[in-house]
């Protein structure tokens, strides 16, 4: 019942398209300002170009070649900037994909959650229920036998009881003996299986 799996997946990826964007409109910000640097310098220049204060030909000329290069630049800039533009909003439509995505996981997550603590609500009633009538049936158990149990639950792994199964032990499926199977199914003494040595009882 800790944090979803899905829920942190989906949180990850808005956190990245966030980054992206982030850094997306840093670079944004940087392209207009060189756009607006050399549209300035675009106009300085042609000012002098077509202010009339220069009259040389080849000066002329020079200003001329000068203002081709910088709108050259400029239209360069423009465009990268357009691809940024188009790249951010893609970004920011997967972004919001992404919010609706984890509102959706959020949902079914908060389900399955609501689910599960009714269950463990319910496994903690029956583990009440099951410890009281554990430590009930114990007060009719003799000690030795209990000894035998506790000392078999430790080298069996928690299990050290088992069900007579059609003629052979629930666990390891050895047949025990004809008197062995009597006095399992009497039920007046404990009853060891002869290869897994678990206590062995019949319904």
């Amino acid at each position: 019942m800790g944090d979803s799996p899905v829920v942190r997946a989906a949180q990850r990826k808005i956190v990245e398209a966030e980054a992206q964007i982030d850094t997306a409109h840093v670079g944004l910000r940087a392209g207009e300002q060189d756009i607006q640097a050399l549209s300035e310098k675009i106009a300085e220049v042609e000012e002098q170009l077509y202010g009339g204060r220069v009259t040389n030909t080849k000066e002329l000329q020079d200003l001329q070649r000068d203002v081709e290069s910088l709108q050259r630049r400029r239209g360069a800039l423009e465009e990268k900037h357009l691809e940024a533009l188009i790249k951010v909003e893609s970004v920011e439509a997967e972004l919001a994909a992404l919010n609706a995505q984890l509102s959706q996981v959020e949902d079914q997550a908060a389900q399955v959650n609501t689910y599960l603590v009714a269950e463990r609500e319910k496994l903690r009633g029956r583990m009440a229920r099951l410890e009281d009538e554990r430590e009930a049936a114990l007060v009719s158990v003799p000690a030795g036998d209990w000894e035998v149990y506790d000392r078999l639950r430790q080298a069996k792994k928690g299990r050290a009881v088992t069900r007579l199964e059609e003629g052979v032990c629930g666990a390891c499926g050895v047949a025990p003996s004809s008197s062995q199977l009597q006095i399992a199914r009497q039920g007046s003494e404990l009853m060891r299986c002869p290869n897994c040595e678990r206590i062995i009882y019949a319904e």
